[in-house]
């Protein structure tokens, strides 16, 4: 087996992987700092801070013969018998004086800096720098700019790692940055005329960005780092299922982060996604569930709420009446299992339908490999595409299996909405769900009032629809719920709450939980996806209801058997000191 020794002992290899010696000493706990390297980026070595002492030891004789100068960790790969040194005075004081160059001239503005409490300068100086500073001459000061709408930069405080630059280059291949000058007067810029407003992953410069260089401007200024509490979640803007990371603090969203997840997003996200979280801001989100009395909608409790919609239910069904639901594909897999359950408990004749999936220009794909833009060693890399969907949903595939197996054959949004229109359905349960976009015009709502007796809406915020209903209920935003998402791909993931339930409002998972009367107070999420695993095969993947942090695929043909080596994070996609909840 090949073996790797570091700071005098000896590691295995994994088989089957190139790392470079930052990715090797990472797997058995030890730190090299480093700057400019990215794992999705070529590597440039431009930062020097990764440097550390490199040798080989002799299969033979065992003797270790060291190289007479300091490797970039970054460019070194970790073969058998290769010998890593990272904690040697020599590698120190080389770390030391490589802070002291990179903050020659920044500023020292950390108080009001936005990238304060998870800056990688403000944790390399204090771990690796000095607190004497000896630079006395005029320090060097680049202008501020904007290089888009939303996206500041201060350059001032670039310390040229030129990951940004080589995002625009490697991954979207649109090249809106560059490096202006040389040496001394070098600084990073767009070219004349170029922003990167067009470029819809443009928000991954500033979460890239080491240090206090590139800001969001959605939440500049607006909260500290170590107010933020992060929760891991899914992206529901479309059907890719980004892993992301929803930072909140006092019951508000505050921005969206990435997280990483090699099968789905990479290290990305899109700007849809990451500046889609101010619906869950709304105040004017419903906030109390409606009963119809006359010709107005009075508010009530959440329990004399429930009670009505299943007094009513019952009713048609007692009339001999058909029944009918439609299930959003913005619900989770466990709610849509609970509500076709629900209405197929209540009348085996129930007719469910797939709710309207929006569908928004085509699916636009990123597919950096190892050649286009690449500026330098690609050796270590392994390119993987980045997809925007045109399907506005986050789990149209999920929705579509439940069915499937509730009721065999599917049917859409349109052909119920016919049905229910020509006078089939004596009672209608709709859970909409989706705070982005208006899904039912006036005239629809009208129309299914009229020939529709007994009308439930569960949805987020008023529509139409909410105005004609019997009874509205006030389900849950994507970041009040925790459940599961199918992608495009067939990968279930499990997305949690990032906030608690808005006052008058319920999680859609307990407002089927009760009309079901499961016993055992509020339901989880895990409990009923074990459920789902158990009774439909389409979700047998998923058994005992834990998903794992990368989620699962369901397709039988992607091999789950084969394991899967540990991801490696970016340190600065993790600042240290984050809270962080599951």
């Amino acid at each position: 087996m090949a073996t790797i020794i570091i700071n005098g002992t000896e590691y295995p290899i994994p088989p089957g992987e190139k790392l470079n010696a930052i990715q090797m000493a990472k797997r058995v706990g030890v730190e090299i700092p480093y700057y400019c390297w990215h794992p999705a980026l070529s590597v440039v070595a431009n930062c020097r801070m990764c440097e550390v002492q490199v040798g080989s030891k002799d299969p033979k004789t065992g003797e270790v013969k060291m190289m007479p100068k300091l490797v970039p960790g970054c460019q070194t790969p970790a073969r058998d018998g290769t010998v890593l040194v990272t904690d040697s005075p020599q590698v120190q004081e080389h770390q030391r004086m490589i802070m002291e160059l990179l903050l020659l001239n920044h500023p020292l503005d950390c108080p009001v800096c936005d990238q304060a409490g998870e800056c990688g300068l403000q944790d390399y100086s204090f771990q690796h720098g000095q607190s004497v500073h000896r630079f006395v001459e005029e320090r060097v000061v680049n202008p501020r700019k904007d290089v888009s709408d939303l996206i500041q930069l201060n350059s001032d405080r670039c310390i040229m790692c030129t990951r940004c630059v080589r995002f625009t280059r490697e991954i979207t291949q649109t090249a809106e940055l560059q490096v202006m000058r040389r040496g001394y007067h070098a600084e990073i810029s767009v070219f004349p005329g170029v922003t990167l407003d067009a470029n819809p992953l443009a928000g991954n410069v500033v979460d890239i960005c080491p240090v206090g260089a590139l800001l969001d401007k959605d939440s500049l200024h607006k909260q500290r780092a170590w107010f933020l509490s992060k929760h891991d979640s899914v992206c529901t803007h479309c059907s890719t299922g980004c892993n992301i990371s929803v930072e909140e603090n006092k019951g508000r969203i505050w921005r969206i982060k990435p997280r990483h997840n090699p099968h789905v997003n990479d290290y990305w996200i899109c700007d849809e996604g990451r500046y889609g979280y101010k619906p869950a801001n709304d105040p004017a989100l419903l906030a109390a569930m409606y009963l119809k009395t006359g010709n107005d909608h009075a508010a009530v409790p959440s329990d004399e709420a429930l009670k009505a919609v299943d007094r009513g239910l019952k009713q048609a069904v007692v009339e001999g009446k058909t029944i009918a639901g439609v299930l959003s594909p913005f619900l989770t897999v466990e709610e849509a299992y609970l509500m076709a359950g629900y209405l197929r408990e209540l009348s085996a004749s129930s007719v469910l339908a797939l709710g309207p999936v929006p569908i928004r220009g085509a699916d636009q794909t990123f597919q950096p490999d190892l050649n286009t833009g690449r500026s330098g060693d690609t050796s270590f890399l392994a390119p993987r595409p980045f997809t925007i969907h045109a399907e506005k949903a986050p789990n149209a595939r999920g929705v579509r299996a439940v069915l499937e197996h509730f009721q065999g054959t599917l049917i859409d949004f349109a052909e119920l909405s016919k049905r229910a229109t020509a006078g089939e359905f004596g009672a209608l349960y709709i859970a909409a769900g989706a705070t982005d976009e208006p899904w039912i015009d006036e005239a629809s709502s009208t129309a299914l009032r009229a020939k529709v007796g007994f009308i439930v809406l569960q949805d987020v915020k008023v529509s139409p629809l909410a105005h004609v209903a019997d009874v509205v209920l006030a389900g849950a935003t994507f970041a009040e719920k925790a459940g599961s998402y199918v992608n495009a791909d067939g990968r279930l993931q499990y997305s949690g709450a990032a906030l608690p339930p808005r006052d008058g409002s319920l999680p859609d998972l307990d407002l089927f939980a009760i009309l079901l009367n499961r016993p055992g107070g509020p339901v989880r999420s895990a409990d009923v996806l074990a459920e789902v695993a158990a009774s439909v095969p389409a979700f047998a993947a998923a058994g005992g209801g834990e998903l794992p942090e990368m989620g699962v695929s369901l397709d039988a043909e992607a091999g789950q058997s084969k394991a899967e080596p540990p991801a490696f994070v970016d340190a600065w996609y993790t600042p240290m000191g984050a809270a962080r909840s599951r």
